[in-house]
């Protein structure tokens, strides 16, 4: 897989993504989370999205690097460790199983606007040494910690 898109509901203002199978796999948020744009902990991530509900499009895909088009609103990189059995995006109603090579990456998620559509995607590149930074943030993140937050508890 090199690159792969889907149709999606967004619920709750997040998308998430997480280690196939992974129990308790959406995040609790707190202040500090949604001022970063996303929720981390080991095996699942979750990120704010442009609207709290809605249809969107949703792209991943393996990079050899970050790229970053002049047309991204939001730019957020974040480790992820995948393990046998790829990975799951999606939302409380439904999610969507990938096959992602076993490894350390970074990924990078942005959101834009096409036309009337919201399209985020997740890129997926190798790394030895990934870190969480923010790329570009929107009206949104005017609120960036100074240290992100890099644990949250599940939500149950």
């Amino acid at each position: 897989m090199s690159e792969f898109s889907f149709e999606f509901e967004i619920f709750y203002s997040q998308i998430a993504l997480f280690q196939y199978g992974l129990d308790n796999p959406f995040n609790d948020w707190n202040d500090t989370h949604v001022n970063q744009g996303f929720s981390w902990r080991e095996g699942s991530v979750s990120f704010g999205t442009l609207s709290s509900d809605g249809e969107c499009k949703i792209t991943v895909k393996l990079l050899k690097k970050i790229e970053i088009d002049d047309d991204i609103i939001r730019a957020i990189v974040v480790p992820f460790k995948v393990v046998k059995g790829g990975i799951e995006i999606g939302s409380v109603m439904e999610t969507v199983a990938i096959d992602i090579p076993e490894g350390n990456y970074e990924i990078l998620f942005t959101a834009r606007r096409l036309n009337s559509t919201e399209h985020y995607t997740f890129s997926f590149i190798e790394s030895g040494n990934p870190t969480a930074r923010v790329l570009k943030a929107d009206d949104e993140l005017l609120n960036l910690p100074d240290n992100l937050l890099m644990e949250a508890n599940p939500a149950i």
